[in-house]
């Protein structure tokens, strides 16, 4: 009778991985992981979200990137030259490096794929970083013979390296013009990468497979640079909508490393033939509040709901302990967090019934959005709920799928305030970039905000970055366009057969450190 329970149980898993009962063909080597939802396409920096951008980060590289320590270094540049008035970058390119298709690539390549993301024709959202409407005013990319790029900006801006390296944006990958179809429409991604795109089962997995011809950095692996010298020949992600799903498939052996939340990562610690790894991110856990909102628009009334949450308990709740409440959008681990970064509205219940009242509030609904996807979207929304309940808001929960809270968030409406998460932002002025600005997207518009924010990403001088910071905080915290809770704490559960695994402060897999033992 047990057998048979057991195996039944394994029919179903197979299932709810997306295997349908029938295991994956065979490899030379394959590392199994998952996914909370399906990519939302194949295009880099057009078709996007988190997840998304792991499994292209695997495919595309870009000129430069982000080492593990938040800097930036070179990737498919041999090395750059910046001009004494900090307005033109000189990139050289690596020789010898291919595309999936076997072509070399050139510098011509580089200028197509420039202008694929920041073109006037370019689909993606990332144009806007470079066209002057949100700072960077490129003037000029082009391609000076076979192995020289040059961008001249408009007037010098400190943080266009990171931008170029941004992780939504694909790093601004350089791919090989075949990517699309002869009447411009998108087809799949000719990347650099070590993996190469391979089955996709929309709904059920996702495979890569290891470019045989990679032309690999010298030296260590470096955050997303470095040498990257794949060994494992497939990496396959299962669609997985439930993080219970995810940990009693890999306790089965039915996935080799998955993303797990506090509690199974204090069951799994002690068990043998597996492993934890715990590492604090950038990745950023908030509520946002839309101050469009005809109730939401009293700033008394987001003060009074920042003063009913308390991000210490939430937190320490949903880490089993091992995280704590850091309310401002920087990071902990950034140079520019500092004890004025540490400041947020404290959880005091009577101060938020005196706000309410002053401002006449009367009951109206105020609706929380949020998804059960992992992360803790839904639990932490919950919690906020009963808090909110306690100080006297009529607070309702509303659980949607991830695609329709994600297009809430893109068009700036359809809700009040949502369970949210924003992918790391590796300089202090990004972090408050990803929420602020005039697109509908961004949850705080106010001008002064706007105006500061956009100077942080001017000034080279770190003192003058920290002073901007520092007032970008005091700010956020008067005016509450969102009540941050904390820097997540990424849990990570694996198969003792796994071996490589780093994990680091962008939150990302790199799959091609990961090596499966005999």
């Amino acid at each position: 009778m047990r057998q048979r329970t057991t195996n039944f149980r394994s029919i179903a898993l197979a299932a709810a991985v997306g295997l349908g009962g029938v295991a994956p063909a065979m490899a030379d080597s394959m590392v199994r992981t998952s996914l909370n939802a399906d990519i939302r396409g194949t295009n880099p920096g057009v078709t996007r979200d988190g997840n998304t951008d792991e499994v292209h980060g695997h495919m595309i590289e870009g000129l430069v990137t982000y080492a593990s320590d938040f800097s930036i270094i070179p990737m498919l540049a041999e090395s750059y030259e910046i001009s004494e008035d900090g307005r033109t970058y000189t990139f050289k390119l690596r020789k010898g490096v291919k595309f999936h298709n076997g072509e070399e690539m050139t510098a011509s390549d580089v200028e197509w794929s420039w202008n694929r993301l920041a073109g006037e024709a370019s689909e993606s959202h990332c144009k806007n970083f470079f066209n002057g409407e949100n700072n960077i005013k490129v003037t000029s990319a082009k391609a000076q013979g076979e192995d020289t790029f040059v961008i001249t900006l408009a007037e010098p801006y400190a943080v266009f390296l990171a931008t170029m390296a941004r992780f939504d944006c694909g790093s601004m990958a350089v791919l090989h013009p075949d990517s699309v179809n002869a009447d411009g429409s998108w087809n799949k991604p000719i990347g650099t990468g070590p993996y190469m795109m391979g089955d996709h089962a929309p709904g059920r997995y996702v495979e890569l497979n290891r470019f045989e011809d990679y032309s690999s950095r010298d030296g260590a692996p470096d955050g997303y640079g470095g040498g990257k010298n794949p060994t494992v020949d497939v990496l396959r992600w299962e669609i997985v909508g439930e993080g219970a799903v995810s940990k009693t498939a890999l306790l089965a052996g039915d996935l080799d490393l998955v993303d797990i939340d506090a509690m199974t990562a204090a069951e799994l610690k002690d068990q043998p033939n597996f492993s934890v790894d715990a590492a604090e991110s950038a990745v950023w856990d908030t509520y946002l509040l839309n101050s469009d909102d005809p109730v939401l628009s009293d700033v008394r009334i987001r003060r009074a709901m920042a003063h009913a949450i308390d991000p210490q308990r939430i937190m320490a709740a949903i880490t089993e302990g091992f995280g704590k409440a850091s309310p401002s959008p920087v990071p902990p681990m950034s140079a520019n967090y500092t004890d004025v970064q540490a400041k947020y509205l404290t959880y005091d219940v009577e101060k938020a019934k005196a706000l309410l009242e002053e401002a006449g509030y009367n009951g109206e609904e105020i609706t929380i959005l949020a998804t059960r996807r992992n992360g803790a979207y839904y639990e932490r929304a919950l919690m906020a709920q009963a808090m909110m309940m306690d100080a006297g808001i009529n607070a309702r929960l509303e659980v949607v799928e991830w695609g329709s809270q994600l297009e809430a968030y893109r068009n700036g409406s359809g809700y009040q305030m949502q369970s949210f998460t924003f992918s790391p932002r590796l300089h202090a002025g990004l972090s408050f970039e990803m929420f602020t600005g005039d697109a509908d997207r961004k949850a705080w518009k106010n001008p002064d905000a706007v105006a500061m924010m956009n100077e942080s990403l001017r000034t080279g001088d770190p003192e003058e970055l920290q002073a901007i910071i520092d007032r970008l905080h005091e700010a956020f915290i008067e005016e509450v366009p969102a009540i941050g809770l904390g820097h997540r704490t990424l849990f990570t559960g694996m198969s003792s057969k796994i071996d490589g695994f780093e994990n680091w402060g962008a939150g990302l897999l790199r799959g091609w450190m990961l090596k499966v033992k005999d």
